[in-house]
């Protein structure tokens, strides 16, 4: 069974400071459990899960240390509305960048994305369209965020996430085109083959692309509108940007 100390830190888990002190994040839900026991890079440190959950998978678990809980138990546990009936703490996941991939096709820099849900939507598009890199700049949600988490839906075990500050970006590759995506610039439907590479910069959600950045974009890039909205969710306009590019 849980002790208090067991739950005490898993609930510990659900602040930034934690998790970076630990290296440790909490996955919640069978799907995506699921998917990181099939994972050969994820290190589970404990499974939780209730006796109904553990009489179905038991036999699937391994040597991985596993502790039996109520439901009770799991209401006090999730970080969700809806208790799951399993939920995990695992290390964070060592990432390894391919510098071919980040030369030769799309890969995406976040500048400020606060919501949880808006980043779990564009690493679920990332993952859709295979784009392998998705870079987390300075201000963006923390990707172990519980709630980033659940809404990227496992995509963050397939997508490479990287937290890096943009100049390390411009730095370690200056021969890579970045683009802005923005109100103004070239419609992403109008760019040829060759230019459908690169780096896109996708801004806060309220303020755009901080003026920093912005100061060192190379080209920009926009989603032609044809009605009034004053603009589109960056998850949304993640979405439009990263079809038009894989056309």
């Amino acid at each position: 069974m849980l002790s208090k100390a067991k739950v005490k830190y898993i609930r510990s888990l659900e602040r930034k400071k934690q998790r970076q002190r630990y290296d440790k994040f909490v996955a919640e839900g069978t799907k995506i459990i699921d998917e990181m026991l099939l994972h050969p890079n994820i290190n589970i440190e404990m499974l939780v899960g209730s006796t109904e959950w553990l009489a179905i998978h038991q036999k699937r678990l391994g040597k991985t240390p596993v502790f039996e809980a109520s439901q009770q138990d799991l209401k006090q546990l999730t970080f969700l509305k809806t208790s799951p009936q399993v939920m995990v703490v695992a290390s964070t996941i060592e990432v390894k960048i391919d510098t071919n991939t980040i030369e030769n096709d799309i890969s995406l820099f976040l500048d400020g994305i606060q919501d949880p849900g808006n980043l779990g939507t564009i690493l679920r598009i990332a993952d859709w369209f295979g784009i392998e890199h998705v870079f987390l700049g300075e201000g963006t949600v923390d990707l172990y965020n519980p709630k980033v988490i659940q809404s990227s839906m496992g995509a963050f075990l397939r997508v490479n996430c990287v937290e890096k500050p943009f100049n390390s970006i411009i730095e370690s590759y200056p021969d890579v085109s970045i683009m802005g995506a923005d109100m103004k610039g070239t419609s992403v439907f109008d760019l040829k083959k060759d230019q459908k590479k690169g780096i896109i910069v996708i801004g806060n959600e309220g303020k755009g692309i901080s003026e920093e950045i912005r100061a060192k974009i190379n080209s920009w890039i926009t989603i032609p509108s044809n009605g009034g909205a004053e603009s589109l969710n960056a998850g949304v306009a993640a979405g439009i940007i990263c079809a038009a590019l894989r056309n």
